[in-house]
């Protein structure tokens, strides 16, 4: 039987990065359902979370892989809905505003209450890297240790777009079978 993921986008598009490689990658097994937000580099938080509805069941034992500004979707998500059981992979995660976006910081507030979210977890993992110049990786140790999920720090890979070579993300499809 397939299962499904949802993964949410930051400021990029679906067919960004290493999203459609983990499509392919996790398939037949994991149908890897790539959201698509409106004006992802514009964003509004009311239109991505109307999106995000539009586009996820509210279903128990959800599984949510979300990157950069579509971690706080997803956990905006599952702060929103009357679920349990959710499994989470967030990539480049921040739930604070970004000294270096100040243009994201209406859509930053409120932060997601992640007292509320941890409760609602099965499983979660937050990746992040040392060297990471647009969300600081202890901004996602913050994240990883208030939902009290698994962490991975890796010292390169800077914010884990294409443009810092990933096109390809093993570590991501090696965390998401590991939910099934």
């Amino acid at each position: 039987m397939t299962k499904n993921a949802y993964l949410i986008h930051g400021t990029s598009t679906k067919d960004d990065d290493w999203f459609p490689w983990l499509e392919q990658a996790a398939a037949p097994e994991i149908k890897v359902n790539r959201l698509d937000l409106p004006n992802p580099f514009n964003p509004e938080q009311n239109e991505w979370n109307q999106a995000v509805d539009a586009q996820i069941p509210v279903e128990d034992g959800i599984t949510i892989i979300a990157h950069s500004l579509g971690c706080v979707t997803a956990l905006r998500y599952v702060e929103r809905h009357q679920i349990k059981d959710v499994n989470l992979i967030l990539v480049g995660a921040f739930v604070d505003p970004l000294s270096a976006y100040p243009e994201l910081n209406n859509f930053m507030n409120p932060a997601p209450d992640l007292s509320k979210i941890k409760s609602k977890i099965s499983h979660a993992t937050v990746i992040t890297a040392v060297n990471d110049p647009i969300a600081p990786y202890k901004m996602a140790v913050k994240v990883a240790n208030e939902l009290g999920a698994k962490l991975i720090v890796r010292e390169n890979g800077g914010h884990f777009l294409s443009s810092d070579g990933y096109t390809e993300f093993p570590l991501v499809l090696k965390e998401l079978k590991g939910f099934n």
